[in-house]
């Protein structure tokens, strides 16, 4: 397969979100949850969000805290979003970095093929990450997907495909995520690279879309495994 664009997800493909960023947000949220009516103490919290994130829940995953644990005199629906919330809007420690050597790749990769950058999460958040990270210099396009607002990685996606006018196949999605960086890649016929690294390492495809053509185990395989 020769490919003309690569799209790139950001946290746990380019970004290792898992170590750097996810136990303190992890907590913030548990913590904010609990504090405005979440039935249950801190341990339990982060126990049960580890454990549905390996699930189908997983899509849902602030409401599937609540369904497991309850809340004590406040609606199911408002601690979900307090949860939501403190986990994706929030302030971006300084020292995030890319994985080593990534940068380098980048503008490599840069020389043979159109690199698109599609990223989901509270825009100002994102946006944050993108500027201490340095980013905007190595990509074509950059998006980030507003979660809050019910944007999709799809839309992005077929905006990437209308502007650059090349055959579905020709895109190739990498991501860590099967549900969002793999499934709607696929249902718009694009190639895809499941990077399997970080919260969602132990998920199965839940339907024929999120079966990845390629997997990795982390993103300094991708020119090896695709063949770049």
């Amino acid at each position: 397969m020769t490919f003309a664009h690569l799209v790139f997800d950001l946290d746990d493909t380019l970004l290792d979100t898992y170590g750097q960023l996810l136990p303190k947000a992890s907590q913030e949220a548990c913590e904010k949850m609990i504090q405005v009516g979440l039935a249950t103490d801190l341990r339990s919290c982060l126990m049960a969000r580890d454990e549905i994130a390996q699930t189908p829940g997983r899509r849902h995953l602030f409401e599937s805290i609540v369904q497991r644990f309850g809340t004590t005199g406040t609606s199911a629906d408002e601690v979900a979003d307090a949860g939501f919330k403190a986990f994706y809007d929030r302030k971006v420690e300084t020292t995030i970095s890319l994985f080593p050597g990534l940068r380098e790749t980048l503008h490599d990769l840069r020389n043979k093929y159109g690199l698109h950058l599609v990223t989901a999460g509270h825009p100002e958040t994102q946006e944050a990450k993108l500027q201490i990270l340095k980013m905007r210099e190595l990509f074509d396009s950059m998006t980030i997907v507003n979660t809050f607002a019910n944007e999709t990685k799809r839309q992005a996606f077929e905006k990437i495909a209308a502007r650059t006018e090349k055959p579905a196949a020709r895109h190739l999605s990498i991501g860590n995520r099967l549900d969002t960086d793999i499934a709607p890649a696929k249902e718009i016929g694009w190639t895809t690279c499941w990077v399997r690294y970080g919260e969602y390492a132990k998920s199965t495809p839940l339907s024929p879309t999120e079966k990845p053509d390629f997997t990795i185990s982390k993103i300094t395989e991708l020119i090896r495994a695709c063949r770049l």
